[in-house]
């Protein structure tokens, strides 16, 4: 029997149950088409998911396959279960608003319902963060998200797949929120700081200088280790927002089962890497 997954990859991801909940938030959206090759993994998770929320007995992964009235009903359980962060309830605000336009019914009432809470848990989550130190908050979160990728927490992953993995860690956590709600000037300083760490860590990872460039495959080449696909499915699904034209480093680091991207370069430093990844990352909110 496989290993679940939330003792293999998701046992050191801490913005894992931030990400499932937007997934399941664009699972509503029927218009949008997920990749098909991740339904194996995407089940696995929504099942261990369900375990560990201790789901009443009409949340079966048959269900909620072919139900948007139970996943949006699992939804909103889960926000009151796991009380998400600013970027999880901005992204389901925005996609419930988009879904409940096309709705009709009890379905329309339901997801509004639901909207609405999401955009009231935002409101007061971002008072929140306004009337904190946002700044040295997110300062913490990059030390000691840097320290797990130093100390080897991210080992199983390729070296540009640990980089991407972190700035995943650091975009729904504390960090992020300061990039999304602070000064401008501020969001500069922390982008740098992101900037000058995670190069030296990514160089040191292949014995590198921040500038020397390798082939492509040097920075994507995941090592053998138990449960090694898992690994790489976790990564593809992180990534699965990607797009190979605006977000072509992020594309080829995270979906290896592809082609590189156009725009990836196929020589490369750990400085190069590490730009693009920072920009194509916290750009997106």
């Amino acid at each position: 029997m496989s290993r679940p997954l939330l003792e293999g990859p998701g046992r050191v991801l801490t913005c894992l149950p931030a990400r499932f909940m937007t997934d399941l938030a664009d699972s509503l959206d029927t218009t949008r088409h997920a990749c098909p090759l991740l339904d194996p993994f995407r089940e696995r998770l929504q099942q261990e998911m369900i375990a560990r929320s201790q789901q009443p007995p009409w949340a079966l992964p048959d269900m909620l396959a072919t139900r948007a009235d139970l996943r949006l009903a699992w939804l909103e359980q889960l926000m009151h279960l796991w009380s998400p962060g600013q970027l999880a309830l901005l992204h389901m605000s925005t996609r419930l608003a988009v879904v409940c336009g096309n709705q009709t019914g009890n379905i329309q009432l339901a997801m509004g319902n639901v909207l609405r809470q999401c955009r009231e848990r935002l409101a007061r989550r971002e008072a929140f963060l306004r009337q904190r130190d946002m700044v040295q908050e997110a300062w913490t979160h990059a030390e000691k998200t840097l320290y797990r990728w130093r100390s080897g927490e991210f080992a199983a992953w390729s070296p540009a797949g640990r980089c991407y993995i972190a700035l995943e860690e650091l975009r729904w956590g504390p960090f992020g929120d300061a990039m999304r709600l602070s000064a401008p000037h501020e969001r500069v300083r922390l982008k740098e700081m992101l900037r000058e760490r995670a190069t030296g860590l990514l160089a040191t990872s292949v014995d590198a200088a921040p500038r020397t460039r390798h082939f492509y495959s040097r920075w994507l080449s995941t090592p053998s280790s138990a449960g090694l696909m898992d690994y790489k499915d976790t990564l593809s699904w992180l990534g699965a927002w990607s797009d190979g034209e605006h977000h072509p480093v992020s594309r080829s680091v995270t979906q290896t089962w592809q082609s590189v991207a156009l725009g990836m370069p196929r020589l490369c430093s750990a400085a190069r890497l590490v730009d693009a990844l920072v920009e194509e990352l916290f750009s997106e909110g």
